[in-house]
């Protein structure tokens, strides 16, 4: 099958009424079921990768689903869509490109044979240019009478998200510089950051992949309003440029050496492994940066070589894509029982509703499916004490991912075994739940109401995963960032869709700059037949008097 030929549906297929007669069943029998019936289901369904566990035993996972979705991967020929991301053939179809991600971490790219061989000799010049650049600055830095304390770091989507997830993840407790993330054009979060920092101790890193980001230029003007406003004469000497456009740089007015290109072909939310991630790599040394790559490098091996049967990505996925669609699924909570991971649902939000929110197949037909879950969660733990009511209570099965860090960095034993504990607790709660004779039971002698005792009442049966890492470092972060990658590719091949552009962002950044000018000089009335009248009714009271 080549990439221009459309795949047949999984939905209207006899595996699909396979799967919707499991999804029938699932319903009835549920998961503690499942544990009855097979005393080995937690070896069977439980998989080791670079000191990183994964315990799907707790999901609607069964050799039948599993069967499902191998028998669907041989009929659209997914070893060859496989092949195919990793040998650089163009599989972004809508824009004709290729995705190459993978070689920015491993550039020898398992010695597949490439369909366009010059992206090899392009990651790997960029990962040069990015080391001498790095050591360029780190040389710098030591020159300077007043120490850098301070890096803004300014970029939006995914010239930020995943330099601020390795960083704060990756960061020695004791680290004496400070990365400031600057993405929201709101002016709030630009002032709280410069109210933080001084010009003497500061330096600024520019990302953008075309160097013409609206947001992110006028992030760099004001940050360089604020050098003059504090006496420095050229504030463009602070500031360095991370593109895939540096001529755009150098005209925007960088000095050429503090300019550092990345290959046009990274696309933004994959580009967390090239030298968009400078100012993190600054702060942990690039010696755990590399490590990081090496990491995603062994999950890329994984995906590409692994059976399919035990293929973590796979499996991830076809789940996904089994509770999406055949069991009416809308969301997907992933909670990091660790703080180092707070911006990880963040980065995953970005990376998989981005890729997979498609409405169109890759022919262009709308699709026959539902497409990407909601992805959402938050820190244990936090947000127990908020979103866990409902999904303990609440209507709606929402599958539920629990990432644990089985050994902390800090000598706090008790806070972190205490923080294990709850991290183990509520999956094992959403799967047991609580039945009234248990209610009875336990409270036995408080003397409850009829009402309290319904209220107490958990269905259970409700799905997770969890992964537990040995430790947080680059090569299991790496690893597990590779992991989701591929899981949101093979979601994309089984939904038929192309996960690697994102068309449903530009009308909107279209329709702000048509706005724009609207703000300043009052002629709303001119485009009327532009916009709602919706719209043009809040526009006009935002410029009245």
């Amino acid at each position: 099958m080549t990439e221009m030929q459309s795949q047949h549906s999984i939905i209207a297929s006899p595996i699909g009424s396979r799967l919707t007669a499991l999804a029938e069943s699932d319903k009835s029998r549920g998961i503690k079921q499942k544990f009855s019936d097979d005393s080995e289901r937690v070896n069977r369904f439980s998989f080791d990768h670079r000191d990183v566990l994964y315990d799907f035993s707790k999901t609607h996972i069964s050799a039948e689903l599993v069967q499902c979705y191998l028998d669907f991967a041989e009929e659209i020929n997914f070893t060859q869509r496989r092949l195919s991301l990793f040998a650089g053939e163009r599989i972004n179809n809508s824009e004709n490109r290729s995705v190459l991600h993978a070689l920015l971490r491993d550039e020898t790219n398992q010695a597949i044979e490439m369909a366009a061989p010059k992206a090899i000799v392009e990651a790997a010049q960029s990962k040069a240019q990015f080391i001498a650049r790095y050591d360029q600055i780190q040389s710098e830095l030591a020159k300077r009478s007043t120490p850098v304390e301070n890096i803004i770091h300014v970029g939006i989507g995914g010239s930020s998200l995943g330099t601020q997830l390795i960083f704060e993840a990756l960061k020695d407790l004791g680290a004496t510089i400070s990365v400031h993330f600057v993405g929201n054009i709101d002016g709030h979060q630009l002032v709280d950051v410069l109210a933080k920092c001084q010009v003497d101790n500061t330096l600024v890193i520019g990302v953008s992949k075309t160097f013409t980001t609206a947001e992110t230029l006028q992030n760099l003007n004001s940050i360089a309003a604020w050098f003059s406003r504090h006496g420095v004469e050229n504030p463009l000497t602070n500031f360095y440029g991370v593109t895939a456009a540096p001529q755009k740089a150098v005209e925007y007015g960088l000095c050429e050496v503090n300019t550092v290109a990345f290959p046009e072909w990274v696309g933004g939310r994959y580009s967390v492994w090239s030298s968009v991630s400078l100012s993190a790599a600054l702060v942990i040394g690039m010696h755990k940066f590399e490590e990081l790559l090496a990491g995603a490098a062994s999950m890329d091996q994984h995906f590409y070589r692994s059976d399919l049967s035990e293929n973590l990505p796979f499996l991830s996925a076809a789940l996904d894509h089994y509770y999406t669609n055949f069991l009416n699924v809308k969301s997907r909570a992933i909670f990091a029982y660790d703080f180092r991971l707070r911006s990880l649902v963040d980065y995953l939000q970005q990376l998989e509703t981005e890729s997979n929110g498609k409405d169109r197949q890759r022919d262009g037909a709308a699709v026959d499916q539902q497409t990407s879950p909601v992805v959402w969660g938050g820190v244990g733990t936090d947000v127990q004490h908020s979103v866990f009511q409902m999904l303990h209570q609440g209507t709606a099965l929402i599958p539920s991912e629990f990432i644990l860090v089985k050994k902390p960095d800090h000598d706090l034993l008790m806070h972190h075994k205490e923080l294990l504990a709850n991290g183990l607790a509520q999956p094992a709660a959403l799967l047991a739940g609580q039945n009234y004779a248990e209610v009875e039971q336990r409270h036995a002698h408080e003397n409850l109401s009829e009402l309290t005792k319904k209220a107490k009442i958990f269905s259970g049966d409700r799905p997770s995963t969890t992964i537990l890492i040995e430790r947080l470092s680059p090569l299991s972060l790496g690893a597990l960032l590779a992991f989701y990658e591929h899981r949101t590719f093979c979601f994309g091949v089984f939904a038929n869709i192309n996960s690697y552009d994102q068309m449903g962002v530009e009308l909107g950044k279209r329709l702000a700059k048509q706005v724009k000018p609207l703000l300043s000089d009052g002629q709303a009335q001119k485009s009327a037949d532009e916009f709602d009248s919706s719209t043009l009714s809040v526009l006009r009271r935002i410029i009245s008097d």
